[in-house]
């Protein structure tokens, strides 16, 4: 038996969730953009491999949704209304945050309040199981006293209701190689979602770094629950790093952020969570750098990074740098480059502190580039529609219009990309080593089709349909259910609302 020390508590505890409410003056004041942009955006065909499936659309103005199964939904909420509620449910996770060395916290929310349990079980025999202390509907449970680089098995139980088993890989404590997935802007379509999750679920890696726009709306609780619904395998067993989006901000009502904190916060070393849109972790030989691209940076975020760039040129044995925001400083697509970060020098900042890899989204696009001797990628593709090439950035190398994600590789001073469409194809296959420039080869040699011109007189901010109109891709079903499911639901809450 690991005779280690071995602690788990509620991490809510260390940063009470109802200080989040700060947030309204550290915060909010330094959103620029945090609402949706007016110009329509523009969905361009799905690159997934299609076949024929029914064909449905669904626009997001903010704060509504409209289905064509609205029918079907109401013929199930009379089906099922009088069938009794479930003792307990577990409505989002289990699934891992604050994943490190020695901790993981355990996060999961319920339909009702109940109390929860985490069992888990560990190389050499190792096994622990804590209750809340507490019944609520959501659980942050921080488990410390685990071994570096070495594989659990967890579950959870709450009311009688218990999860599936799943598992977890520790940081390592050495500088081994290791991998992680990169994916972003995975709001708006549910079914282009669930297919790139479910090639995500069979790409190797340690966890994974998303670029922001997780949700089209991030005070929407619904689509908060789509997203855990179609990720609920991917999370439960590997770390999610996230970078908050546009989207998920909501200024200045600051329910998006304190949303987004709750599930998603960045953390200390030792697992408390930080009350800030910012942070920073390590794996193996690389600093991660998780930003709030949205920020004016003329105050704190910009000093907060100053300060751990200069502290991590003298981290024994760090080796990369990468820096992870949603609206990088390059790119060829709808957006362009984030003009703050270089009108407030954050890439000079960046360059003269090592900064060798920078991962964006924003532009819902594969772009790959090197600019101000900052090598970086735009990965936008996780769901969102598609934009088009609309200029020609200088430091653009290769561009793409696809829905996509990317494995990433680092073994010592070698980093590895390989690009993979959401039908699995690749894009290209690009490293470097140390300081050198982008090395790539070329991907699979048939093309994805080009996005077709824009829709003439379309007036949502947010046109979103699914990709291929009357096409299919292999993940609908999911996406399908999912939207049936919430269609459900909102239909049996305003039943309920009426009786009451």
């Amino acid at each position: 038996m690991d005779s280690k020390p071995f602690t788990v508590h509620d991490a809510t505890a260390s940063v009470p969730f109802a200080d989040l409410s700060d947030l309204r003056v550290r915060e909010a004041p330094q959103i620029v953009s945090a609402q949706p942009l007016p110009r329509p955006e523009t969905p361009a065909k799905s690159m997934v491999d299609t076949a024929a499936r029914p064909a449905f659309q669904m626009q997001r103005p903010r704060g509504q949704r409209h289905l064509r199964f609205a029918p079907l939904a109401a013929s199930l909420a009379i089906a099922f209304a009088s069938a009794p509620a479930a003792s307990a449910e577990i409505r989002k996770g289990p699934f891992l945050q604050a994943l490190g060395q020695t901790g993981v916290t355990v996060k999961l929310e319920l339909a009702t309040p109940e109390a929860a349990t985490v069992e888990i079980e560990g190389p050499g025999g190792f096994k622990a199981s804590r209750a809340s202390e507490s019944a609520k509907r959501f659980h942050a449970l921080r488990v410390d006293g685990l071994s570096p680089a070495s594989t659990y098995t967890y579950r959870v139980t709450a009311g009688g209701a218990q999860s599936a088993p799943a598992q977890f890989t520790t940081a390592p404590a050495d500088n081994r190689p290791f991998r992680f997935v990169v994916y972003g802007d995975s709001r708006s379509d549910p079914s282009t979602h669930a297919a790139v999750a479910r090639m995500i679920e069979s790409a190797p890696g340690d966890f994974f770094v998303h670029t922001g726009d997780m949700v089209y709306d991030g005070a929407d609780e619904e689509e908060w629950q789509e997203l855990f619904t179609i990720e609920r395998k991917l999370l439960a067993n590997r770390c999610a790093f996230v970078a908050i989006g546009n989207h998920e901000l909501t200024s200045p009502d600051p329910k998006g952020q304190i949303t987004f904190l709750r599930y998603f916060a960045a953390t200390e070393n030792d697992g408390r969570e930080r009350p800030h849109l910012y942070g920073s972790f390590r794996w193996s030989n690389t600093r991660f750098f998780l930003l709030n691209a949205m920020d004016t940076w003329t105050g704190d975020e910009k000093e907060w990074l100053r300060a751990e760039l200069a502290a991590a040129l003298d981290e024994p044995g760090l080796q990369h740098r990468v820096a992870v925001l949603h609206h990088g400083p390059f790119s060829s697509g709808r957006h362009g480059g984030n003009v703050r970060l270089k009108k407030q020098g954050i890439v000079d900042l960046m360059r003269d502190h090592k900064v060798d890899l920078l991962f964006a989204g924003h532009d819902h696009v594969y772009e790959r580039g090197e600019g101000q001797g900052i090598k970086y990628i735009v990965s936008g593709g996780a769901g969102a529609p598609l934009y088009r090439r609309e200029n020609s950035a200088p430091e653009t190398q290769a561009f793409e219009a696809t829905h996509h994600f990317l494995e990433v590789a680092v073994d010592g001073e070698k980093v590895d990309v390989v690009a993979r469409r959401a039908s699995g194809a690749v894009i290209e296959q690009c490293g470097f080593k140390g300081t050198e420039s982008w090395s790539c080869k070329t991907g699979d040699a048939k093309a994805a089709p080009k996005p077709p011109a824009a829709a003439a007189g379309s007036s949502s901010s947010c046109a979103c349909q699914v990709p291929g109109g009357s096409s299919s891709l292999p993940g609908w079903p999911l996406g399908l259910a999912a939207s049936l499911v919430l269609a459900l639901r909102r239909v049996l809450r305003r039943t309920s609302e009426v009786d009451a």
